[in-house]
């Protein structure tokens, strides 16, 4: 973590942001010009959000691909012969195990030198509501990329909640932050987030939409760590918490996102060419990665049959019932003397229109969609048939199907297979898990889903018993060498 970095624009017109942001300085001088003047601190807090959507973090790793691979969504993967190799984090994927944690330090490290400046030079920040909105943002984007480095490489929270995680980062300086156990690193998440929520409330803008008429820095708010998002995290952090009192708190905000109207979930029939998938209307916050398709296209179509990530068209015809909208977001290939194999769509850009009168998912990594609300607050509910109601509002817009999910059992071990697979979980998890693996294939959701309820087997392609500690990622080497894990 000694190399940091910080984000300065140089000439807007002549270079994009992808170019700017890797622009190191060479004076402390330069820092503080940046942060000298009100637009220093829009441009510094938008090249967190182009950091992100590098493909070493969410414009891939972290999200379809190396999650995912974990998540044995896929059967075909590049360089990939034995499946069992993706867990070799101290071997094969020694490398990029490394890359996630480094990089998203990296991030941290620029956010805390931009709150350490967004309060010492607060007087420059002239116009209303600024202030709030990017200490909020950055307090809320500090929290994210925790709670996923915590999700990467802590213990499995539900059994071992005291177990040694992650450095909870707070400073930019060198000093060395102890490893905090799992628990401490999820309280100071919700406090960033309580914080993050305290000074957006009544401070966003929360527009959602291309208004030409607004401030361009107050528009499209899903593509920012926005009110909402933090809310949305909110729920996720307490539901990953999982005592009763925090589950109370997971639903409340869960349902606080699902009632506040800026979202919408799909309407049903989206099964053709012309429809693109269920982003758009449902995104609470995602990033913006220019030129996309650069990055998607090598792993969904530019690629030869055995590059192509991608699953047996037999699984996915198991997977995805084809009544289910999500069915139809997949594009068969065959090659002679192989078995046919699909691949998703979702990052197809060319699915996507560029016109900027209505909200386009083009160019956008979705980081926290609606589904997963209705998902957190079927989890939290106590009451099985309300429970019921928010998986079935999903399902009903992927599918138009109205008749109600099983409730018998709903909160003991299920005997049913799950593709293919006794979970050894409850009803209700098996039939929230069927919802993850459906909704969010392709979004690096699933394998999270796993390790918070200790998943042992799940199907396609690892067939053996997953072993739990594969749940949790080593610390880089040189965390223990140069880190205060004491």
């Amino acid at each position: 973590m000694k190399k940091i970095f910080t984000a300065i624009l140089i000439l807007p017109f002549l270079v994009s942001c992808g170019e700017w942001l890797d622009v190191q300085p060479k004076t402390s001088v330069e820092e503080e010009d940046l942060f000298s003047r009100e637009y220093g601190f829009k441009d510094a807090l938008t090249g967190f959000y182009v950091k992100m959507g590098k493909p070493e973090l969410y414009g891939q790793v972290t999200t379809y691909y190396y999650l995912d691979m974990l998540a044995g969504i896929y059967d075909v993967a590049p360089e990939v012969y034995t499946w069992s190799s993706i867990y070799a984090y101290d071997g094969n994927y020694q490398g990029t195990v490394n890359s996630i944690y480094s990089s998203m330090y990296n991030v941290i490290a620029n956010i805390n030198n931009f709150l350490k400046f967004v309060d010492q030079n607060r007087s420059v920040i002239t116009t209303p509501d600024y202030y709030e909105t990017m200490k909020g943002e950055a307090l809320g984007l500090r929290a994210f990329l925790h709670f996923d480095l915590l999700r990467l490489f802590g213990p499995i929270y539900k059994d071992n909640p005291q177990g040694a995680a992650v450095p909870y980062r707070t400073k930019f300086d060198n000093v060395a932050t102890p490893i905090l156990p799992a628990s401490g690193v999820l309280d100071l998440v919700i406090a960033d987030l309580l914080e993050a929520e305290e000074l957006l409330d009544g401070h966003d803008s929360e527009i959602f939409n291309y208004d030409d008429s607004a401030d361009p820095f107050t528009e499209m708010r899903q593509m920012r760590m926005n009110v909402w998002a933090v809310r949305a995290m909110l729920a996720r952090a307490y539901c990953y918490k999982g005592d009763e009192a925090s589950k109370a708190e997971a639903l409340k905000y869960a349902k606080s996102v699902i009632e506040c109207e800026h979202f919408a979930l799909a309407p049903n029939g989206r099964r053709d060419a012309s429809q693109p998938p269920f982003w758009g209307e449902e995104v609470i916050f995602g990033l913006y990665i220019y030129d996309y398709y650069r990055i998607v296209d090598e792993l969904f179509k530019n690629a030869s049959y055995s590059y192509l990530l991608s699953a047996y068209s037999s699984n996915v015809s198991t997977w995805f019932p084809q009544n289910d909208d999500r069915y139809w977001f997949f594009s068969e290939y065959r090659e002679s003397g192989n078995s046919p194999i699909s691949v998703s769509v979702k990052y197809d850009q060319d699915r996507y229109s560029s016109a900027r009168d209505s909200y386009s998912p083009m160019n956008t990594q979705p980081l926290i969609r609606l589904p997963e609300m209705y998902y957190i607050a079927a989890e939290c509910e106590p009451d099985p048939a309300t429970a019921v109601s928010y998986l079935d509002e999903v399902i009903f817009s992927r599918t138009g199907r109205s008749s109600s999910t099983v409730t018998a059992g709903f909160d003991q071990t299920d005997s049913r297979q799950i593709y293919g697979v006794y979970t050894g979980q409850t009803v209700r998890v098996n039939e929230l898990y069927r919802e993850y693996f459906k909704e969010f294939y392709g979004e690096g959701q699933l394998f999270f889903f796993y390790k918070r309820f200790g998943f042992t087997a799940f199907p396609n392609p690892i067939d053996d018993t997953m072993d739990p500690a594969a749940y949790q990622m080593p610390l880089p080497d040189d965390e223990y060498t140069y880190g205060n894990n004491n």
